[in-house]
């Protein structure tokens, strides 16, 4: 029986030596089924797909915890993993039989691998070829159903971030309505009172004036009492001593003097007494006014303090929600790189060209 010889080769692949002599390069994954290698590259693309899925999740893992589980890519990295190693069981299955026909094709008698190598390098092209090809088909696969999920994950993401703007956006509006309302009541209530203020001034002017005039016509009538008194008691005086001498005179005169700067004393004193009066009872008015607003004011304050804490963590949770959602497009961009590059290995896995990468995507990619 012949045996393929391993030598190995620059770069991580290795090269199966045919008996024609020719060489064949296999990426450095092979698998033997009778003894014969065949080129199976799937294990190697599987391979750094699996690597490349796994700095995604370690990528993802770092994400802050405000994020909700249910939005990171976390939870997307872990199902395309799953599937990737379901596709990837049910795939090997499928080459494995595939090998073992194709080694039984290739495997006749000693005498005929002898006389015909070409017919089994052949064999062997058009399998790797066919293998390339479902390989490729299915990483294709794999790619759209990853972006599918991701896109819709991001759509989760977007549609909840616009929630949190309405939400904001409605809490803000019912702020100033209620702000707006408050001032409005609080202007009213402002009216009334001074209206209310107004209407007792005026009441208390009138009740001013009447005590005034009442006043007035209880001194004009003291003065008369007194005048008839004063007159009465001289007449008697005059009856019984006769004619009152200057002195007397004079001392009447003081007396009446004194009376009346008593009486304009008295009088003053009633007034401001009275004036005192009201503007106790207006003080005190006043001052049961001033406590309502000043409790009402403390109120509005409140209400407007929870109002601005409630819109603060809104923003807080939107600007977090927004660095979430950028930091994840960036990974979702990372991984939609490197599938590109997986792919376009898969596709030029002959060829010795490398994957042209930009410079900013090289750093992405390494971290």
């Amino acid at each position: 029986m012949l045996h393929g010889e391993l030598s190995g080769m620059q770069g991580i692949g290795r090269s199966l030596r045919l008996p024609d002599g020719q060489y064949v390069h296999t990426h450095g994954c092979w698998e033997s089924a009778g003894g014969w290698g065949l080129l199976l590259p799937r294990d190697c693309v599987l391979a750094e797909l699996m690597q490349a899925q796994g700095r995604v999740f370690s990528a993802c893992s770092h994400l802050p915890p405000s994020v909700p589980p249910c939005f990171s890519p976390i939870s997307l990295c872990q199902r395309q993993l799953k599937a990737q190693q379901q596709r990837g069981s049910a795939f090997q299955e499928l080459s494995a039989l595939k090998t073992q026909n194709a080694n039984a094709s290739l495997l006749p008698e000693h005498g005929e691998k002898a006389a015909r190598p070409e017919e089994w390098t052949e064999s062997s092209r058009f399998l790797q070829g066919q293998e390339e090809e479902e390989e490729e088909e299915r990483l294709r696969d794999a790619g759209q159903a990853g972006t599918a999920s991701i896109s819709q994950d991001t759509e989760v993401q977007v549609e909840k971030e616009k929630e949190l703007k309405e939400q904001l956006v409605a809490l803000r509006r019912e702020h100033t309505e209620t702000l707006q309302e408050l001032q409005g009541a609080h202007e009213q209530e402002k009216l009334l009172l001074t209206e209310s203020h107004h209407r007792t001034e005026a009441a208390l002017q009138e009740k001013i004036q009447e005590l005034n005039s009442q006043l007035k016509s209880f001194q004009e009538r003291m003065k008369r009492v007194e005048e008839s008194l004063l007159r009465t008691d001289y007449k008697k005086h005059i009856q019984e001593h006769g004619s009152p001498s200057p002195f007397w005179e004079q001392e009447l005169e003081s007396l009446h003097f004194v009376i009346e700067m008593k009486n304009e004393q008295i009088h003053g004193l009633d007034k401001k007494l009275l004036h005192l009066e009201t503007v106790e009872e207006r003080n005190l008015l006043l001052e049961e006014k001033v406590k309502t607003l000043q409790q009402e004011n403390e109120d509005l304050q409140v209400r407007t303090q929870n109002h601005l804490l409630v819109a603060r963590r809104l923003s807080e949770e939107l600007r977090g929600a927004r660095g979430a959602l950028e930091k994840e497009a960036q990974l979702l961009d990372q991984a939609r790189r490197e599938k590109e590059e997986l792919l376009y290995r898969v596709l030029n896995a002959g060829d010795g060209t490398p994957f042209p990468l930009a410079a900013g995507e090289v750093s992405l990619i390494a971290t």
